[in-house]
């Protein structure tokens, strides 16, 4: 028991002193600052130009995105879904349609403890973002009517419909 006990103190704290990262964000009137960001658990980023500067707090109602460019550069941009909520994705891919994804935490339900992480993708096409999970399904693949050739290597199981990022950068360099 102390030792779980122990254990969760130290997560909480490695949790709860998380740093900020050298970054850049872009408001929604075009203009970009570069400074330290970091991630607020439910949503939006603490901003602070250096280290001794006060935090400002930004969401989706004043900025369109940030980058983490800390250990290279990570892109992050809020996208509207279907239900036209804004959320906060990160770019996974660019070019005649977009790849976004949401990094999901998963709890091991036995013990509640064990973490596992996966992905939920977005695909952005004709400026419509829509969810498209850890894998394609076959309403999904509508979104690729328009390249005979990428249907028929996901038919012929060339591609598996969890291969989202090859399938999308097939269509990139062959389709459209």
């Amino acid at each position: 028991m102390k030792k779980l006990l122990t254990l969760l103190l130290m997560l909480c704290f490695f949790i709860t002193n998380a740093q900020f990262e050298q970054g850049k964000i872009y408001l929604n009137d075009g203009s970009t600052k570069t400074g330290l960001i970091k991630e607020r658990d439910l949503g939006g980023i603490k901003y602070k130009e250096k280290e001794e500067s006060d935090v400002e707090l930004y969401d989706h109602t004043s900025i369109d995105g940030y980058d983490i460019t800390e250990n290279g550069i990570v892109k992050y941009r809020y996208k509207k879904t279907e239900n036209g909520f804004p959320q906060i994705m990160q770019i996974v891919r660019v070019g005649k349609i977009n790849l976004y994804s949401i990094k999901v935490a998963n709890r091991d339900i036995t013990t509640g403890i064990r973490v596992n992480y996966s992905f939920i993708y977005f695909i952005e096409k004709d400026n419509v973002t829509t969810r498209v999970g850890k894998k394609l399904s076959k309403s999904d693949l509508e979104l690729f009517n328009d390249c005979p050739s990428l249907i028929k290597k996901i038919k012929k199981k060339e591609f598996k419909k969890n291969d989202v990022y090859q399938i999308v950068n097939f269509y990139d360099m062959n389709c459209g």
